[in-house]
């Protein structure tokens, strides 16, 4: 009776530390998924997570595709070998995602590229290349004329 009342201990504890857990990686992932697009951290854990899904899924195609002849033997193959090089291009880019600039950062605004408040085309064009991302452009000739 001893026994069974120790092993029944060692599970509720475990129960309580996989429940602590899960509630702990929903928070994490609350909270990653409120950050911005360009922190290294959101970028590396999507990253992680879409490796942690191909490989799931890899896993799951194996049980239809094991009774199949011949597709069995390429699976078993080739599943292995893309997985692996999809996952060292995690590690070898790991350290690029955390320490690197994002690959879509917009710059950053800044109260000095807002134009005085004035009316008319022009102004019209001003303001929407001050907030615009790309270089600015000549002002179109018709457009400078209606003023």
């Amino acid at each position: 009776m001893d026994a069974l009342s120790t092993i029944a201990e060692i599970f509720r504890d475990l129960f309580i530390v996989v429940g602590v857990l899960t509630a702990l990686l929903v928070v994490i992932i609350l909270v990653i998924a409120r950050m911005r697009a360009d922190n290294p951290l959101k970028r590396l854990l999507r990253a992680l997570s879409y490796r942690m899904g191909a490989t799931i899924v890899a896993g799951v195609l194996a049980i239809p595709i094991e009774p199949i002849p011949g597709l069995d033997v390429l699976y078993d193959l080739g599943a292995p070998l893309l997985l692996l090089i999809y996952w060292l291009s995690f590690f070898k880019n790991a350290g690029r995602m955390v320490s690197g600039p994002s690959p879509r950062t917009v710059p950053s605004m800044t109260i000095d590229r807002v134009p005085p408040q004035r009316s008319g085309a022009k102004d019209i064009i001003d303001v929407l290349l001050a907030f615009s991302v790309l270089p600015p452009q000549a002002p179109d000739k018709r457009l400078l004329a209606e003023k």
